[in-house]
């Protein structure tokens, strides 16, 4: 290959990576797409130990629960809620349980306004605002007790602002609880999320949150993305590049 040959390459080349650096430079941060963490062995324990090491902080948490399973407000029981992350609930709602029956139910925030429908109720709060990046999904259900048994809790057909993210579902054994969770990471509000939930049991229902499932928003550390001076500085390396080597060209052609 001439050595011309090999300069224009080589300038075609420099040219190529500043033009792609300086569209990351352009190309705005919700590009992101949405991605699923694997958390199936994810443990209660373990959730706490994300917060307490500041890898995730809650933003507000939206939870579905047996509750009495009895539909009667001002029961001194909800049967949904729309909680802080400390655990305190700023709405909540009631409803009475069908043993297996499934419910549609939708999530939606807008970075200052959480609307949350589930069995035909739906509570509203104004009292969040802010980035939400990060969703943990959880599901629980409670060991098998004296006249109750088999519980279980699903979230099926799991759709997040379009894209469908499967299902997550726990059920109870003699002797065993189950504790499962799903992470959405890299998502921004807007958001909306959908599905379908249903609790069944055997005997006896469980009471309060033995039966119960969680959205906790929130936000986790953020991952390492190049930032917008790395980009830039790949675009001017690029650009400084390509005009260094005209230069060469020049002075070989005095």
């Amino acid at each position: 290959m001439s050595n011309l040959t090999k300069k224009i390459n080589a300038r075609n080349s420099l040219l190529a990576l500043g033009v792609t650096a300086f569209g990351l430079l352009i190309a705005p941060n919700s590009a992101q797409a949405m991605n699923l963490v694997n958390r199936t062995d994810l443990t209660d324990s373990d959730f706490n130990t994300l917060i307490n090491k500041g890898e995730f902080s809650e933003l507000f948490v939206a939870e579905g629960r047996i509750g009495d399973n009895n539909g009667r407000e001002n029961s001194g029981e909800r049967e949904l809620g729309i909680n802080t992350a400390t655990g305190a609930n700023v709405e909540a709602g009631d409803l009475a349980w069908g043993n297996g029956n499934v419910y549609d139910f939708s999530l939606m925030y807008d970075g200052s306004k959480v609307t949350y429908e589930l069995g035909g109720k739906t509570l509203i709060s104004n009292e969040f605002s802010g980035l939400a990046n990060s969703i943990f999904l959880r599901t629980f259900a409670q060991e098998d007790r004296g006249n109750n048994s088999n519980n279980s809790v699903k979230l099926e057909d799991l759709v997040f602002n379009g894209e469908s993210i499967g299902s997550l579902s726990s059920l109870g054994a003699q002797n065993f609880e189950d504790v499962d969770y799903l992470q959405l990471t890299d998502i921004s509000e807007p958001f909306t999320l959908t599905g379908k939930t249903s609790m069944s049991w055997t005997g006896n229902n469980p009471m309060r949150s033995n039966l119960a499932f969680q959205i906790k928003v929130g936000n986790s550390t953020p991952t390492s993305v190049p930032e917008p001076g790395t980009i830039g500085g790949i675009f001017i390396t690029g650009m400084t590049g390509l005009g260094l080597s005209k230069k060469n060209k020049k002075d070989e052609e005095i």
